[in-house]
C-alpha cells in the first residue's frame, strides 16, 4: 500500500469521524441547550434594561408632578404678594410640568406593560429550558441505548457471516474430496476383479463399479444428514 493511499484513507477516516460527531444526537442536544442558555441570558439583559428604563421614566413623571405642585404653590404665594405677573409665569411653568408628568406617566405605563410581557416570556423560556434539560437526559439515555443495541447487533452478526463463509468452504472441500474418492474408486476398479468360485473369474464392469460407488456415497451423505 502506497503512502498516498494510506494518507487518503486516514483523511477519509478523519472526515467520517468528524461527521459522526457533528451528527451525534447527544452533542446536538447539548448545543441546543447552550444556545438556549445564551438566549435566556440575552433576554434577562433585555428585561433588566427595560425595567431600568421604566423606573427612570416613572421618576421623571414624579419629578414633573412635584415641580407642577411647587409651581402652583409659588404662584399662589405670588398672588398673595400682589405679583400677578410672576404668578402667571409660575402657572405657565406648572402647566408645562403637568404635561411632562402626563407624558412620562403614559410612557412609564407602556414600559411597565412591555416589561411584564418580557418577564412572562423570560419565565416561559426558563420553564422550557428546565423541561428540555430533563428531556435531554431521557433522549441521551435512549440514544446511548440505541447505539449499544446497534453495536451489539453488529458484533453478534459477524460470527454468522464468518460461519456462512466457513460452511461454504467446507462444502467446496467436501465436493473436492468426493471427486477424489470417485477418481480413486475408478482407479481401483480398472481391469478385472478376481472373484473366484472354484476356478471361474467374474468380470465387473468399471462403469458399473463407479455408479455403485457414487450411489454408496450418496447414501452415506443421506444417512449422515
Amino acid at each position: 500500500m502506497s503512502i498516498f493511499k494510506r494518507l487518503g484513507d486516514m483523511t477519509r477516516a478523519s472526515l467520517n469521524e468528524a461527521l459522526d460527531r457533528v451528527e451525534d444526537p447527544v452533542i446536538m442536544l447539548n448545543q441546543y441547550l447552550r444556545d438556549m442558555e445564551q438566549e435566556i441570558f440575552d433576554a434577562e439583559r433585555t428585561v433588566a434594561k427595560q425595567m431600568a428604563s421604566e423606573r427612570m421614566t416613572k421618576q421623571r413623571a414624579d419629578q414633573a408632578a412635584e415641580l407642577a405642585a411647587s409651581r402652583e404653590q409659588a404662584a399662589e404665594q405670588a398672588l398673595r404678594d400682589g405679583n400677578e405677573e410672576l404668578a402667571r409665569q409660575l402657572l405657565e411653568e406648572k402647566l408645562g410640568a403637568e404635561k411632562q408628568a402626563a407624558d412620562f406617566g403614559q410612557r412609564a405605563s407602556e414600559l411597565q406593560s412591555h416589561t411584564e410581557q418580557l418577564q412572562g416570556d423570560l419565565e416561559r423560556m426558563r420553564d422550557e429550558f428546565v423541561a428540555l434539560k430533563s428531556k435531554r437526559q431521557e433522549l441521551a439515555s435512549r440514544a446511548e441505548a440505541a447505539k449499544a443495541t446497534k453495536q451489539l447487533s453488529q458484533v453478534s452478526s459477524q460470527p454468522v457471516i464468518q460461519a456462512g463463509g466457513a460452511s461454504r468452504g467446507f462444502s467446496r472441500m467436501e465436493e473436492k474430496i468426493m471427486q477424489l474418492e470417485a477418481e480413486a474408486a475408478v482407479s481401483r476398479s480398472t481391469g478385472y476383479s478376481s472373484t473366484y468360485s472354484g476356478t471361474t473369474q467374474t468380470y465387473v464392469d468399471p462403469s458399473t463399479q463407479l455408479k455403485v460407488d457414487e450411489q454408496l456415497e450418496a447414501l452415506k451423505r443421506k444417512v449422515n444428514n
